[in-house]
């Protein structure tokens, strides 16, 4: 019985080689307990697969073990090969990691052979290897798969709001229906009230039956082969995990109509940080309730509003699947069910829906629809929009889960980083190469690009700076004051060339405090050293700073009073 409310039997006495089966069902329970690390039916039955399959495998062997403690190194090898053989690497390794947390966990460690108890712990074999998941879509197969099903989930809700209009105007006006309109509106409203889809199998041929019978269903119930795009267009909005969005509870708060809170699951968070409520905006405009996660949210409550009442799940996913297995899988709710209450891996047929679409990837082949390929591309996107902060991307995942499994290995991430990255150090290139300052609260730009050059050039220098117009000085005609002036003048040109010449200045005014009352240094030098150390080297970079620092020169003080002729 799992934490998720779902429960399943595994029967050890269905297995081959006896001998194991106390030794293993005992690791099993430890696994799958309250004290374990496999909390949920879905994570039990991946555990008890890899009982079935190894001890399956050692009873082909020539000389089986009898016993656990005749486990030996060439058999969990023998185990990893197999697998190979029906699945890819990393899987492979997957379940041989699951095999050897169960090994791990049989009582008596001791009883095993010392090189299997070294097996279990070493690392590189299959303990600690990550399941590297598909990359995501790019952004024009994102599209499609989004267009693709909200055409669909528009032709579910129309198809719904047609059969329940012509059940209202049968329930309330029957004499303004034509007589089919009447005997199709009778079967609706007993379908309402029992759940029962009403069929009239006269003159139908007996292999018609289900299909009559799926095409009276889909006029009020949601059924199997709408959960696809439902889920896909609901993966695409959220950005949810699919188990997640599957375990979508039916029990919600509505705010003043604005926004709906819902507590959603994710079990991979550990039992104490498996819940959390999300708060999603809901759309006054009916016209716009695909584009709200809300709206979208109560639009699928109300589809499924009828089956719930019958299936009684609850979860917000009801379905009719009263065809095939399901008349007697069902039969006590009418055909009824909550699809993901058994289990969340019931197959949504996602290949068959992207076929039916024709949906083509970027490489010319059919495209594989995934939910998690979906999820992740949201996750893509959502970094990208935000300038690549992890922090502000913490919707679904932490900010090293996120980036771990969504955004290290994506290969659209990566271009996109690239290109950012590229940008960034053309930008710091350029800002730091085109360094101007203009001071005197005067404009940089408004410096005829002659004069820039020549104060490029070296021609235009004073101590510190550049004069762009020595012959107009602050006192009138050709300046002659102290070179400490120019920090307050508007003729005053400051470019990275002068950089080694400011940081020595800022040295020789730092000293010189030594040597100063305190009060005078600040009249003397005050005004100078503000300029200097707030407004003028503060706009260079760390890096272009500790260049020139360097090369600078020593300047003495007396320089700094003025020229001298």
């Amino acid at each position: 019985m799992g934490e998720d409310g779902r429960s399943r039997t595994f029967r050890f006495d269905e297995l081959p080689l006896p001998g194991l089966h106390l030794d293993l069902a005992h690791a099993l329970g430890a696994r799958v307990g309250p004290g374990g690390g496999r909390r949920t039916q879905r994570a039990a039955t991946i555990h008890w697969q890899s009982i079935k399959r190894f001890v399956t495998l050692l009873a082909t062997l020539p000389v089986p073990p009898v016993r656990v403690e005749d486990f030996r190194v060439r058999h969990l090898e023998r185990y990893l090969m197999l697998r190979r053989e029906t699945c890819g690497e990393k899987s492979a390794r997957r379940s041989l990691q699951d095999l050897l947390l169960l090994l791990r966990a049989v009582p008596g460690q001791d009883r095993l052979d010392r090189k299997v108890m070294g097996y279990l712990v070493r690392r590189g074999h299959g303990v600690d290897v990550q399941q590297s998941s598909r990359q995501g879509y790019s952004d024009r197969e994102l599209a499609a798969i989004m267009a693709a099903a909200r055409s669909d989930v528009v032709a579910i809700r129309d198809r719904l709001t047609v059969g329940e209009a012509l059940l209202a105007q049968y329930l309330s006006d029957p004499g303004s229906l034509s007589d089919d309109e009447l005997d199709q509106g009778a079967r609706l409203a007993a379908m309402a009230r029992t759940g029962q889809v009403q069929v009239d199998y006269r003159g139908l041929p007996l292999g018609e039956f289900a299909a009559a019978r799926h095409a009276q269903a889909r006029q009020l119930f949601v059924l199997d082969g709408d959960l696809a795009p439902l889920m896909i267009y609901a993966t695409g909005l959220t950005g949810r995990n699919p188990e997640t969005l599957k375990e979508l509870p039916a029990e919600h708060r509505l705010l003043e109509g604005r926004a709906v809170v819902v507590t959603l699951t994710k079990r991979r968070r550990g039992k104490a940080n498996a819940r959390t409520s999300v708060h999603w905006s809901v759309e006054a405009d009916p016209a716009r309730e695909l584009r709200a996660l809300g709206s979208y949210y109560l639009l699928l409550h109300r589809m499924m509003a009828r089956s719930r009442a019958f299936s009684e799940t609850a979860g917000v996913w009801s379905i009719w699947a009263g065809n095939g297995k399901g008349v007697r899988a069902y039969a006590p709710a009418a055909g009824h069910c909550g699809p993901f209450d058994a289990e969340l891996t019931r197959k949504l047929h996602l290949g068959a829906w992207g076929r039916r679409h024709g949906l083509v990837g970027d490489d010319g082949r059919p495209l594989q629809v995934m939910l998690t390929r979906i999820k992740r591309t949201v996750e893509v996107r959502t970094a990208k929009s935000v300038g690549g902060h992890l922090p502000s991307v913490r919707v679904t995942n932490t900010a090293d889960t996120s980036f771990a499994h969504y955004l290290r290995a994506d290969p659209f991430v990566t271009e996109w980083a690239a290109d950012v990255l590229t940008e960034a150090i053309t930008d710091a290139e350029h800002h730091a190469r085109e360094t101007v300052i203009r001071l005197g609260g005067a404009d940089a730009a408004d410096v005829p690009t002659q004069i820039r050059s020549r104060a490029s050039d070296g021609v235009l220098d004073t101590l510190a700076s550049a004069c762009v117009d020595i012959d107009n000085g602050p006192s009138g005609g050709r300046c002659r004051e102290s070179f400490l002036t120019c920090f307050t003048c508007p003729n005053a040109l400051v470019l990275e060339r002068h950089l080694p010449a400011l940081l020595a200045l800022a040295d020789t005014l730092q000293a010189d405090l030594q040597h100063r009352d305190a009060a005078e240094w600040a009249d003397r030098h005050g005004a100078t050293w503000q300029v200097l150390t707030r407004d003028i080297l503060p706009r260079f970079s760390p890096a272009q700073r500790a260049t020139a620092a360097a090369v600078r020169p020593v300047l003495p003080l007396s320089l700094i009073d003025g020229p001298k002729e």
